[in-house]
């Protein structure tokens, strides 16, 4: 576990850097058609890559800046590693072929508190990061303070009536628990109980290297619009709950990026994906597709 900790520390600058990325708003056109576009405007001062956008952190936060929501990233992983135990229990059901009513009461109980889980993670990650104001390190009461508004912290529960974010973490899920159950009926299940046999191996090489490319392909068309659509719905303010600085005029950055900030927020996950292309293109929706095409042959 130490290790992974380790790594998340060293790798945290370019995921923080992604999400700011995800979140960033670069309208193709200006909705006032009085002022100049957009894009003319803020072509050079707008960060439109991961690398630029790791560099304008540097810039104008410095390390602070790129270390920014590490903390919850880190207590995240640790409740993540405690599931992974029902996890591999589930894996290890599925890879025996015991499909019991135990087997799919454990999925779906497993499955659920993935959902509520990722909710929370994904409301306090990307919001922690993605925030203008100073997160303080040593105050619960101020952390929240900034991360959530005055109704959030009255009754938390309305994090997961945030429009479409509830619904975009469900279909997240659903792929991996479906993904799972998939690759090890179809896959795994076709290599011989000795993998140290290469004479035995050897033969289902082609279908393992088929299998990382399709894994590769699949995961970056499904997953990636879901996660860049987690990033935006999960920090969008509402109009009457508005404490965490997003609700800046639309011609104004938040901090290294511009937030999307228009009275006319995203109202559900269809509405997003629909708003994203028709006001960034499709390109928007596929930021970082390369990390969790990655990421989920590792760890999906």
């Amino acid at each position: 576990m130490i290790y992974k900790l380790f790594f998340a520390t060293l790798l945290f600058p370019l995921k923080g850097a992604l999400i700011r990325w995800r979140a960033n708003f670069t309208p193709k056109v200006q909705l006032v058609p009085e002022l100049p576009l957009v894009d003319d405007l803020q072509h050079v001062s707008q960060p439109r890559s991961l690398v630029g956008v790791l560099r304008r952190v540097n810039a104008e936060e410095g390390i602070d800046g790129l270390y920014k929501g590490i903390l919850p990233t880190l207590g995240f992983m640790l409740f993540w590693e405690q599931m992974s135990i029902p996890s591999i229990v589930v894996i290890g059901y599925l890879h025996f072929g015991v499909y019991d009513q135990s087997t799919v009461l454990i999925i779906a109980i497993a499955s659920l508190v993935k959902i509520i889980a990722t909710v929370i993670e994904a409301v306090f990650v990307n919001r922690a990061v993605t925030t203008r104001e100073d997160i303080s390190s040593f105050s619960l009461r101020r952390a929240l303070d900034a991360l959530l508004s005055p109704t959030e912290r009255k009754h938390p529960y309305l994090i997961f009536s945030i429009p479409g974010l509830l619904a975009t973490c469900t279909l997240w899920v659903l792929y991996i628990v479906g993904t799972i159950g998939a690759r090890h009926f179809l896959f795994v299940k076709q290599f011989p109980e000795n993998f140290g046999n290469w004479e035995d191996m050897r033969p289902h090489i082609p279908l393992l290297v088929g299998a990382v490319i399709f894994s590769f392909a699949l995961n970056a068309l499904v997953l990636t619009p879901l996660e860049v659509m987690m990033v935006r719905l999960s920090i969008q303010a509402k109009a009457a709950q508005v404490v965490l600085l997003l609700d800046t005029p639309p011609v104004e950055t938040s901090g290294p990026v511009r937030l999307r900030t228009d009275k006319d927020g995203y109202t559900g996950l269809i509405s997003c994906a629909r708003l994203i292309i028709e006001e960034e293109g499709w390109g928007a929706l596929y930021r970082g597709w390369w990390w969790t095409a990655f990421r989920g042959i590792l760890f999906i």
